[in-house]
């Protein structure tokens, strides 16, 4: 029985991915509370209690990822290869929660509602650079072509990773300075 070199192909295929797990994705949601009536008394608030980022610098929202990745060697008689990768993404997102909201008017609240749903969609962007950037390291470390020894080629993988992370950090930074901060998504309140 001759067996066409697509399947065999196919075959292969199929085991190098049921050997890689998927991405792990973890989602936190946290709030800080906000207090008050008036858009001064949210914003006064917002610039008290809001999340800082690098530099101390306080936000209104704020979204921290973090990617990390193992893996497993295949030594063989001619070296060391990467068998299979694992590779982890923990995102939590900080965003503004208004407690005093019943005593606010219609008019503040439709505000509120209109800046927190900007705020929110301007952090799903940093999320996205995050699980972009743990795809990235899984595939790219998968790819890896085979070392002569597993010593280099694990830190040839870390290396790897560790410049695809620089790399969406930028992506971050870059994002903020274009988008000022979300402002120009409609995240800016008052």
């Amino acid at each position: 029985m001759r067996v066409h070199p697509f399947f065999v192909w196919c075959l292969l295929l199929l085991a190098m991915t049921a050997a890689r797990a998927a991405v792990q994705i973890e989602d936190h949601v946290e709030h800080y509370d906000i207090d008050g009536t008036s858009p001064a008394d949210l914003r006064r608030e917002m610039n008290t209690k809001g999340p800082k980022g690098s530099g101390g610098r306080r936000f209104d929202g704020y979204t921290r990822w973090y990617v990390s990745w193992q893996y497993r060697y295949n030594r063989t008689d001619s070296g060391c290869a990467i068998d299979s990768v694992s590779t982890h993404v923990k995102v939590t997102m900080t965003l503004p929660r208004w407690n005093s909201q019943r005593r606010g008017d219609d008019a503040t609240r439709q505000q509120w509602g209109r800046h927190l749903t900007a705020l929110e969609l301007h952090e799903q962007g940093h999320r996205r650079h995050g699980i972009d950037a743990g795809h990235e390291v899984d595939r790219a470390i998968a790819a890896m072509p085979p070392a002569a020894h597993c010593d280099a080629l694990g830190a040839a993988a870390n290396a790897l990773g560790a410049s695809i992370l620089k790399k969406y950090n930028q992506r971050d930074l870059d994002y903020d300075r274009e988008t000022q901060h979300g402002a120009t998504q409609g995240a800016r309140f008052p």
